[in-house]
């Protein structure tokens, strides 16, 4: 995603100068710098884990406050705490999920894409998009709105109207479920089996639904809350048999990506409806069974490392290309856009819009801003493990 670096290096900025100017006039450095390695360990990167951890004297005791996601981050952050002030913290850190959500630590999406935010409110900024039939953990609860990590461990608030919650067998029920799942851009479900009927519902591509009966070209389907319908069978696909039959290759890639060619750019979106750079590509490869990291420097990471060349020969068809800025001296690499690479110096990227792009300055679609800000290239087909799609 665009940026998307930058904005966490700003809020982790903002961060460190509230905590700094907190009520305590003489904050303890020691105790701060006791759980930068606790962080470091189980939070080294805050959009996919939660170390919220800071201690606070109060009349002279020492009371560790904040949230984790790992009950182990808690015992060491209060064991680091206790040897750096030489005296027992007292425990106010919530291991989430939040107890209080009980056993209804679930959701299943149920509309046709879900928007998580930064915070919880419309107005706050998109961070990625959850499609129907997706299920996220749920752990913590504000209004209505609940805090959630998706299958990919990306954090953020969702609205509970967005989702069906439920408990563990809930979940279990609808995995163990027969499925069908959206293979065209769009779709609707309809109270019936008709193109003038009322619609139930829409979907996009990605999209999983419930399995009814078939009959002629429409298929019954049910959505993860219980509404009922029916759909159109040319675009959709028996789940079981799809998941079954993805073939992570350059040539199901390049198929995948060029049919999104036009589909707006919008900030933090996965679906058809829109994307970002890392969403447009999260999506092409989830369609092909391969599910990648969130954002691009996150992706950065994923699979391996291509020698390019100078005159970009070592790249393959699928390859994902990493634009930004190189390391030099003291400044760190900086990744902020993401491709795939179609042969031939060409690469198709969502900036603006899904388009395709060239390396070549003598092309008509030539990017030079491109071809100045490409950092390298990682190479995840061929992979011995492919995650499976859920």
């Amino acid at each position: 995603m665009d940026h998307r670096n930058r904005a966490y290096q700003y809020a982790a900025i903002i961060a460190a100068l509230l905590f700094s100017c907190a009520k305590d006039p003489n904050p303890d450095e020691r105790l701060l710098n006791a759980l930068i390695p606790v962080r470091e360990r189980y939070a080294p990167d805050r959009r996919v884990a939660i170390f919220t951890v800071t201690p606070e004297w109060q009349n002279g005791v020492l009371v560790a406050k904040g949230e984790v996601d790992n009950p182990q981050a808690k015992t060491d952050a209060l064991g680091a705490l206790k040897d750096a002030a030489n005296v027992d913290p007292v425990d106010s850190i919530i291991v989430l999920p939040d107890p209080r959500l009980g056993e209804n630590r679930n959701g299943i999406i149920t509309v046709s894409v879900g928007n998580v935010r930064s915070r919880p409110g419309q107005d706050e900024e998109l961070g990625t998009q959850v499609l129907m039939g997706m299920v996220v953990k749920l752990l913590k609860k504000r209004g209505g709105w609940y805090y959630v990590q998706s299958n990919d461990k990306y954090l953020g608030w969702i609205e509970d109207d967005a989702m069906v919650v439920t408990d563990d067998k809930g979940v279990d029920d609808w995995i163990a479920a027969s499925k069908v799942i959206t293979v065209d851009y769009f779709g609707v479900v309809r109270e019936k089996p008709s193109l003038t009927a009322q619609p139930v519902s829409d979907v996009v591509a990605g999209a999983m639904l419930k399995k009814g009966g078939e009959g002629g070209s429409w298929i019954a389907v049910a959505l993860p809350d219980g509404r009922k319908g029916y759909i159109g069978r040319s675009i959709v696909q028996d789940y079981g048999a799809w998941r079954k039959s993805r073939r992570l290759t350059t040539a199901n890639i390049e198929n995948t990506a060029k049919m999104f060619v036009g589909v707006p750019y919008l900030w933090g979106g996965t679906s058809a409806k829109g994307f970002d750079c890392s969403g447009y590509t999260k999506t092409v490869y989830r369609l092909n069974g391969l599910e990648l990291n969130r954002d691009a420097n996150q992706q950065s990471l994923m699979g391996e490392d291509v020698a390019v060349g100078g005159s970009f020969q070592g790249l393959k068809d699928g390859d994902l290309l990493f634009f930004g800025r190189k390391a030099a001296g003291e400044k760190p690499e900086r990744i902020w856009h993401v491709g795939i690479y179609l042969g031939n110096k060409e690469f198709i990227h969502c900036a603006g819009r899904v388009r395709i792009n060239s390396f070549d300055s003598t092309a008509s679609h030539f990017d030079r801003e491109r071809l100045n800000t490409f950092v390298r290239a990682r190479r995840l087909i061929g992979m011995s493990q492919v995650p499976e799609v859920g």
